[in-house]
């Protein structure tokens, strides 16, 4: 009863102070609801101010840079190696030399990088003889077995699979659809006055005979190729079929450093490679805009390679961390370019435990930092060289994904690059247990 008794008063009071100051009860109540709405906005806005202010709040706060807790060199200097794919694309052998230098340069001159080449460089990580391994190709079920442990695929940077042809004369441009692809390199079409090229491109004039151009021997390039081909075409996956090492009817075989060459030379020839070489090409020689959906075509620009890596980035595979099971193949209704290959940095998960005292910390700092900064600095030299290399540097999804992979790398079970207690997306508090990404 008191508790209603003092209601009432409260309520004839705000009534009696209404009509002093002329308001009608309602405008007042109105105006009541407007003062404590300024009230607690003002109280929230203080707030967040005070937050920013004191760094507890800042929506614009910079993420920790990893890199800025390098260990110096005052021992004379740090190595490490990493060893690049020798059956990789031609231009990975000068540019990953290139990067390391350029991230030495800009750290100080603190790191001294060995980076040779080898056949196979899973086999020299699984002897644990290089540090890292740099290519196309990850560890997959036929060679996670004979690793010494656990390892992470970094991505670094990605090539569109480039389709070039000596067409002679000055064609604009070139679509060439799937099925005419695998004409080409079943012995099926051996004209480029063959309707099934001519079809797709109107403006084409040319009598010259098809010579289509493969690589030598096992390659990441020969097995995009042939899996965008035999996906898209059921003859093609009959008679061929896909991988690093098929065998082709016809054809002429260049080796991965002269794919080019050969097809500027040879009138009439048509080869792949992956890299963007198509601003450099001569008179008469293009770069083909290949099928990507039904009834479209995609030339390998960086948007568009920026667009495949993004859609490949985000697949189930990708985000299940399963870098093995991406082909590098965009689906048949997307509209991206549909042949992209990846670079990755072929890593140990844990570098304490794998290599024990033959790789100290300070030498994992710096070697962790290396492929970070090759993934995430791709609008500064890190890029910039990727890009005369022939290479694009990683968008967006994929980007984020080579950060916080790097960044999961360990050193007997602490984090390499971040703090202690820090707690990277993918992992347990605590920094003693690491996801793929």
């Amino acid at each position: 009863m008191e508790s209603d008794t003092g209601a009432r008063d409260a309520d004839e009071r705000f009534a009696e102070e209404a009509r002093a100051a002329g308001l009608s009860l309602p405008t007042a109540r109105r105006l009541d609801l407007r003062l404590a709405t300024v009230v607690i906005t003002v109280l929230v806005v203080g707030s967040l101010v005070v937050g920013y202010e004191t760094n507890w709040l800042n929506l614009n706060r910079p993420p920790p840079n990893p890199l800025a807790a390098l260990p110096g060199c005052s021992d004379g200097g740090i190595s490490v190696s990493v060893e690049t794919e020798a059956g990789a694309s031609a231009s990975l052998a000068s540019a990953w030399p290139a990067l390391a230098s350029a991230f030495a340069s800009a750290t100080g001159n603190c790191l001294s990088v060995t980076a040779g080449a080898s056949p196979s460089g899973l086999a020299s990580l699984a002897g644990m003889t290089v540090d890292a391994v740099v290519g196309p190709v990850v560890p997959g079920p036929s060679n996670e077995a004979s690793l010494a442990a656990a390892t992470y695929d970094v991505p670094l940077l990605v090539s569109p699979l480039v389709v070039l042809a000596n067409v002679g004369g000055s064609p604009a441009q070139l679509n060439l659809t799937s099925g005419a692809l695998a004409g080409v390199y079943l012995g099926t079409v051996t004209s480029w006055s063959d309707p099934a090229l001519t079809s797709a491109n109107p403006g084409l004039h040319s009598d010259l005979a098809v010579t289509p151009v493969h690589l030598a021997g096992p390659s990441a390039a020969d097995a995009l190729f042939t899996t965008y081909l035999a996906e898209r075409n059921g003859t093609f996956r009959s008679a061929i079929g896909s991988g690093a090492n098929v065998t082709w009817p016809v054809g002429r075989t260049a080796s991965a450093s002269n794919v080019t060459a050969v097809v500027m030379s040879t009138p009439g020839a048509i080869g792949f490679e992956p890299t963007d070489v198509c601003p450099y090409l001569p008179m008469g020689v293009v770069c083909a805009a290949v099928q990507a959906g039904p009834e479209t075509f995609a030339d390998p620009t960086s948007s568009e390679v920026a667009a495949a890596a993004d859609l490949e980035a985000n697949s189930s595979s990708a985000l299940a961390g399963g870098w093995a099971n991406v082909s590098g193949v965009a689906p048949a209704n997307s509209t991206v370019y549909p042949m992209v290959e990846t670079t990755f940095a072929i890593v140990y998960r844990d570098l304490g435990t794998s290599y024990g005292p033959l790789l100290g910390l300070n030498q994992s700092k710096w070697l962790v930092a290396l492929l970070f900064w090759v993934a995430s600095d791709t609008a500064g030299a890190a890029g910039r060289l990727a890009e005369t290399a022939g290479y694009s540097s990683l968008p967006g999804a994929m980007a984020i994904a080579a950060e916080e992979t790097a960044l999961n790398v360990t050193y007997h079970g602490n984090w390499i690059l971040l703090p202690a207690g820090a707690l990277q997306e993918g992992t347990s508090d605590g920094g003693n247990e690491t996801g793929e990404f």
